[in-house]
């Protein structure tokens, strides 16, 4: 007679569950250790701190060495760390700014075969809200902010490079003081391929009469910008900056729609 299978390790025969399951492994002790550094980090430390020596972690968690520099290796690999060795070493303190995110973003645009048309109409969906919400509330501080900003930006004929990166950096500032942390992060995954594309743009052909005239095209509407948001005009702010975003990409993604972001970064 044939034989019932037998049941899976750690289950009763008759508990009616699927063999596939299988018995739950606790936590591992590094990656509880990870945890708590991972909170100490974000909440208690600036960046450039180091932590404690090994020996007074080991003793604080009750933990052996090689626990703790399993724990470590989960934090550098998250970017919060670098563990320097030797005598003069430890594990330097790295607070997250976002690049990391970013980077992982980059990676999984690549594996889709994204393109940079996709990844500007991701942007032109998200920044015009941005300088809507930022019209709404900004500070005299706000504006002044930008004002400081815009200046970076006004000679596009001294160095179109470093022209392009002040403009870039002019959009982040305009998600950043928008106030919303999570639309600044999201702004943030996609900045850095734009921000490689506008360059490389800008740099195959800097003498270009087209690109000095974007340059100084995106410095004038820049300081319109500013100028709405310091009136408090929300729509107006919203579609200056749409049609803002619209006329850049028109500009720095010709034959967008067959470069994909893998393209890009390779």
């Amino acid at each position: 007679m044939p034989t019932s299978p037998e049941p899976a390790p750690g289950l009763p025969p008759s508990s009616g569950l699927s063999p596939s399951l299988r018995p739950v492994r606790t936590q591992r002790a590094a990656d509880l250790v990870a945890a708590q550094l991972r909170r100490h980090i974000i909440g208690d430390l600036s960046d450039g701190e180091t932590l404690p020596p090994e020996s007074v972690l080991m003793e604080r968690f009750n933990v052996a060495r090689q626990t703790l520099r399993e724990a470590f290796r989960v934090l550098e690999a998250e970017g919060l760390l670098t563990v320097r060795r030797g005598v003069l070493g430890g594990a330097v303190v790295h607070r997250p700014d976002g690049s990391v995110a970013a980077r992982n973003a980059a990676l999984v645009l690549q594996s889709r075969g994204t393109t940079l048309a996709d990844v500007y109409q991701a942007r032109a969906m998200v920044e015009p809200a941005c300088a809507a919400l930022l019209a709404r509330n900004a500070t005299p501080d706000d504006v002044a902010t930008l004002r400081e900003a815009l200046a970076q930006t006004a000679t596009p004929e001294a160095d179109p490079a470093a022209a392009i990166r002040a403009l870039m950096r002019f959009h982040a500032l305009v998600a950043q003081l928008a106030g919303n942390q999570t639309v600044a992060l999201l702004t943030d995954l996609v900045r850095h391929i734009i921000e490689l594309a506008s360059e490389q743009q800008v740099v195959q052909d800097p003498n270009n009469p087209g690109t000095r005239r974007a340059l100084r095209n995106g410095h004038r509407t820049h300081e319109q910008l500013i100028d709405l948001i310091e009136a408090g005009d929300v729509e107006g702010a919203r579609d200056l900056w749409a049609r803002h975003l619209e006329g850049s990409e028109d500009y720095l993604i010709s034959g967008a729609n067959r470069r994909t972001v893998l393209d890009l970064l390779n």
